[in-house]
C-alpha cells in the first residue's frame, strides 16, 4: 500500500513538473534578478535585460522610503541564486524589504514589505514593489519604440467599460495587470498581480517618465469607482501583492501563460455539466417579465428550439433576471417544478452587494426588525457612500447583510433553482469603513462576500450542482463563480457585436483559467427592450457567432410573443454544427489587437480541426482578409463555412471574405 501511495505521489509530482514546463514554454529562458547599485535592480531574461527598477513604500503618516535613497543593509540570495531579498533602511526609521523571486514554474516575481526599525507596527495604503523601465542597448524594443502599446485592463465591466491598447502616455493606468507589446512582432512584457485578497493593484504609466511603470498595491480612484482612498493595512510588517513578470515573443501566449500561473495559484470553480444553453429574460422582457411569458418561453425552447438543435447535454436553462420578484413565491416554485418535469433547468437573479431602493429606512426582508440603512457601507464620518451605477454599496461584513443573504440563498435552494446570476458585485469591493474592523480594504471585504456565497451554494452543502454566474463584477478576485461576463450589457446591433468582440480580443485567455466560462452576455437576435430597432439578420448572425467563440454561456433573449423573434431564433440558434463549437468550451484567440476596438479575426483548434471566425460590423462593402502565416494557421486548407455550408480556402496564403454591412462567417477545416 505504501508503495502504491509513493507511486501515485511520484506521478502527481511528475505531472505537476510537466505542467510547470508547459506553462513557461512560450516564455522559456534563464531568468535572473541582479542587484546593481544605488537601490536599482535588474531582471535578465536570457541575454536580455527586460527591465531595470527600484521600489518605494509610503507610511500613512507621510513618511516614504525609496530604495535609491535608503541604505542597503542586507542582501540574501535564494538557494537557486536566481532571486534575492534586499533589505533597505531609511533615516526616517522605515524598512523596505524587496523580494525578487523566481517561481517553481520559472516565472519571475516581485513583492515588497514595509516595517519599522523600532519593531512597532506600520500602517500603509500604498506599496510600490516595482518602478520599472528599460535601459541600455540591450533593452527590448518595446521599451524604445513610440509605437509600443500598453494594454489597459479595466477594473471591472460596468458602465460599458472596455479594454484598450494605447501608446504609452503619462498617467495611463491598467488594473491588476498590463502588457507592453509591439503590434507587428507581438513581442511583449507582462506585469500582473498574483494576489487579490488584500490590495487593489494597478500598473501606472509614470507621470515623470512615460516609459516607466509604477507597479502599485493600493489604488482607489474613478477607475475602481471609489470615492474614498484605499484602506490602510496595519501590522509589524505589511506586504504588497506579488507580481508576475513575463517576457516573450507573442503577447497572446504570455497572457495565456499568466492565466495558467494564476490557475496554479487558485483553481477556477469547475463545472462538469457542460456549457449552459438557454434563455435569460432581461434583454427580451426586462420588467415586462411575468409567469405567463416566462412559461411560454420555456415551452418554446423545449418544444421548438431544443429538438432543432439549440441544446446541450439534453437540457436548456430558463433564467429569470431582474423583475422576477413580481412573481408570487408559490408560482416561482411551481414554475421550477414544471421546468424540471420537462428536463429543463431554472435560473434566478440577485444583486447581493448593492442597494437600489429609495428608502433605506425600510425593513429588510429576511431580517425582521432590521433596516437597510444599518448595512449600508459608510465613509470615515459615518455617512453612507454615494450611489454608483444607481446603487449604494452594502457592507458585506455586516451580520445583518449575512443574515439577509442567507435568507435569500436559502429560498433559491428551497425553490429548487439550479443557476443564479449575481449582478453589481463591484459594490462589494468598494473602500469604506466596515462593520468588521479587521476588514480594512475593499478587496478583503469582497473576498468575504464571495466566500460566503460560494460556500453556501456549493454542491457539497446543497446536494446538487448549482451554477454561479457573475455579471457586473471586478475581474479579480477569481475562483468563486463558474462564469464571469466579459463585457457590460450587450444586445443585438452591430455596436453590440463590436463591443463584445473588444472583450474577446483581450479577455479570451481567462476562459478555463480564471473562470470555467467566459460569458458573452445574453444573445438578442431580433430586438431588445432597450434598443430602438430590430437587428438585421447579419447583425444577429454576428452576435450569435460572437457568443459561440467566447468559451461560453449561451443565453438567448428576445420577446417570443413576436413571431419574427421566433422565426429568427429558429433560423440562427438551431445550427447544430455552430452549436457544437459553442459546446466545445473553446475560447477563440484574436489574430490582432485593435486599439480600443476589436479584432475582426479569431482562431481556434477544436477536435484537431482549424477553425476561424471572421467579423465585420461597419456599414458598406469591404473585404476582410486573413494572412494565414500571420494568423498562425496552415495555408492550403479547405474550410466549410458553417452558416452557409459553402467552402472557402486561401489563395496564396490569404483568405478573403467580401461582406456588406454587419455579419460573420464561421469556418471549420474540412
Amino acid at each position: 500500500m505504501k508503495g502504491l501511495e509513493h507511486s501515485i505521489s511520484t506521478e502527481k509530482n511528475r505531472q505537476e513538473k510537466k505542467q510547470r514546463r508547459i506553462i513557461m514554454e512560450e516564455t522559456s529562458a534563464i531568468v535572473k534578478w541582479q542587484y546593481k547599485k544605488d537601490g536599482v535592480f535588474e531582471l535578465s531574461w536570457g541575454d536580455i535585460v527586460v527591465l531595470s527598477a527600484y521600489a518605494r513604500a509610503y507610511h500613512v503618516d507621510g513618511r516614504m522610503i525609496d530604495t535609491r535613497t535608503a541604505v542597503l543593509k542586507k542582501q540574501e540570495m535564494t538557494s537557486d541564486e536566481k532571486g534575492q531579498t534586499l533589505i533597505f533602511e531609511a533615516e526616517n526609521g522605515l524598512i523596505l524589504t524587496e523580494y525578487l523571486m523566481v517561481s517553481e514554474s520559472g516565472a519571475p516575481m516581485v513583492s515588497c514589505s514595509l516595517s519599522q526599525q523600532d519593531g512597532q507596527e506600520v500602517e500603509t495604503n500604498r506599496l510600490i514593489p516595482l518602478v520599472a523601465e528599460g535601459l541600455g542597448d540591450h533593452a527590448p524594443k518595446i521599451w524604445k519604440s513610440i509605437w509600443s502599446k500598453m494594454l489597459l485592463v479595466p477594473y471591472d465591466n460596468t458602465m460599458w467599460l472596455r479594454y484598450e491598447a494605447q501608446p504609452l502616455r503619462a498617467g495611463r493606468r491598467s488594473y491588476d495587470l498590463t502588457v507592453l507589446f509591439q503590434e507587428d512582432s507581438r513581442e511583449g512584457l507582462l506585469i500582473g498581480a498574483a494576489d487579490f485578497s488584500v490590495w487593489k493593484n494597478a500598473i501606472i504609466c509614470s507621470g515623470t517618465d512615460a516609459k516607466s511603470f509604477w507597479v502599485q498595491s493600493g489604488i482607489a480612484d474613478e477607475g475602481t469607482h471609489d470615492s474614498i482612498s484605499h484602506g490602510s493595512v496595519i501590522g509589524k510588517s505589511v506586504k504588497s501583492s506579488r507580481f508576475y513578470i513575463l517576457y516573450g515573443r507573442d503577447y497572446r501566449r504570455i497572457l495565456e501563460t499568466y492565466g495558467d500561473l494564476l490557475a496554479e495559484e487558485r483553481k477556477c470553480l469547475t463545472w462538469t455539466e457542460g456549457v449552459p444553453f438557454g434563455f435569460n429574460s432581461w434583454a427580451g422582457l426586462a420588467f415586462r417579465l411575468n409567469a405567463d411569458n416566462y412559461q411560454k418561453t420555456g415551452q418554446f425552447l423545449r418544444e421548438v428550439l431544443q429538438p432543432a438543435g439549440y441544446v446541450n447535454n439534453n437540457r436548456t436553462y430558463m433564467n429569470l433576471d431582474a423583475g422576477w420578484s413580481a412573481i408570487p413565491e408559490d408560482t416561482l416554485a411551481s414554475m421550477v417544478k414544471e421546468l424540471h418535469e420537462h428536463g429543463q433547468k431554472a435560473g434566478i437573479y440577485d444583486s447581493p452587494f448593492a442597494f437600489f431602493g429609495d428608502d433605506a429606512k425600510q425593513e429588510i426582508p429576511g431580517a425582521p426588525g432590521h433596516y437597510f440603512e444599518e448595512m449600508l457601507l459608510r465613509d470615515v464620518d459615518g455617512v453612507p457612500l454615494a450611489k454608483v451605477d444607481g446603487a449604494i454599496p452594502f457592507d458585506v461584513t455586516h451580520p445583518v447583510w449575512k443574515q439577509q443573504m442567507e435568507w435569500k440563498l436559502s429560498r433559491f435552494v428551497e425553490w429548487d433553482f439550479d443557476y443564479v446570476k449575481l449582478d453589481f458585485l463591484t459594490h462589494g469591493g468598494m473602500e469604506g469603513c466596515h462593520y468588521d474592523r479587521s476588514i480594512r480594504t475593499g478587496r478583503q471585504a469582497i473576498m468575504e462576500g464571495y466566500i460566503f456565497i460560494s460556500q453556501y451554494l456549493s454542491q457539497e452543502r446543497i446536494g446538487k450542482p448549482f451554477f454561479i454566474s457573475f455579471s457586473i463584477a471586478p475581474l479579480f478576485p477569481y475562483g468563486f463563480s463558474h462564469s464571469r461576463r466579459i463585457s457590460c450589457d450587450a444586445f443585438g446591433t452591430n455596436e453590440d457585436v463590436e463591443y463584445v468582440l473588444n472583450a474577446q480580443t483581450y479577455a479570451w485567455w481567462q476562459n478555463k483559467r480564471l473562470y470555467q466560462f467566459n460569458d458573452p452576455d445574453h444573445v438578442c437576435l431580433l430586438k431588445g427592450v432597450f434598443t430602438d430597432r430590430d437587428s438585421l439578420e447579419g447583425e444577429a448572425r454576428a452576435r450569435y457567432t460572437s457568443a459561440v467563440i467566447s468559451g461560453t454561456v449561451m443565453m438567448l433573449s428576445d420577446d417570443y410573443e413576436r413571431p419574427e423573434a421566433r422565426t429568427r431564433a429558429e433560423l440562427l440558434a438551431t445550427n447544430r454544427e455552430v452549436n457544437a463549437l459553442a459546446a466545445s468550451m473553446v475560447s477563440f484567440c484574436p489574430v490582432e489587437s485593435s486599439d480600443a476596438s476589436a479584432s475582426a479575426v479569431f482562431t481556434a483548434v477544436i477536435d484537431g480541426k482549424q477553425c476561424l471566425a471572421l467579423f465585420h460590423w461597419k456599414g458598406g462593402i469591404e473585404t476582410v482578409q486573413v494572412d494565414c502565416r500571420h494568423a498562425g494557421i496552415r495555408s492550403g486548407v479547405r474550410y466549410r463555412e458553417l452558416w452557409s455550408g459553402e467552402e472557402m480556402w486561401d489563395v496564396d496564403g490569404i483568405i478573403s471574405w467580401r461582406v456588406q454591412g454587419c455579419d460573420a462567417v464561421l469556418l471549420k477545416e474540412v
